[in-house]
């Protein structure tokens, strides 16, 4: 079948039912019947093929988004690991980590790195 590249798969479809309905009505010409199976079969491997490349790309789309949520899901848990890792939080930049402002705890008798109670490091 020579058309068969420019059948869309609707297409290819549709003429395998016309086909399917003419071999059951027994009206067809005997002659014929040969013919048309061999066209049949032809329009059955076509769509067989259409079917297995379509599946083939939607396999890939869910892969690469499966893929991306995996490196967004990855990503946020490690930003969260490094941030619990070097002690980032809230207060991260309070004046105690700097030394600015510590004056006033060596006034009132505090460590000059930072509040009182707490480890200079």
């Amino acid at each position: 079948m020579s058309r068969k590249k420019d059948l869309s798969f609707a297409e290819a479809r549709a003429r395998l039912l016309e086909i399917l309905r003419e071999v059951e009505s027994d009206g067809g010409d005997v002659d014929q019947l040969a013919a048309r199976l061999k066209e049949a079969a032809d329009l059955h491997r076509f769509c067989n093929e259409r079917l297995a490349a379509a599946r083939a790309q939607v396999a890939a789309v869910v892969a690469d988004l499966a893929a991306a949520e995996q490196g967004l899901t990855q990503g946020a848990a490690s930003s969260s690991e490094t941030d619990a890792d070097t002690g980032d939080s809230d207060d991260a930049g309070d004046a105690d980590d700097s030394g600015e402002g510590n004056e006033a705890n060596e006034d009132a008798g505090g460590s000059s790195r930072g509040r009182p109670g707490r480890l200079p490091f």
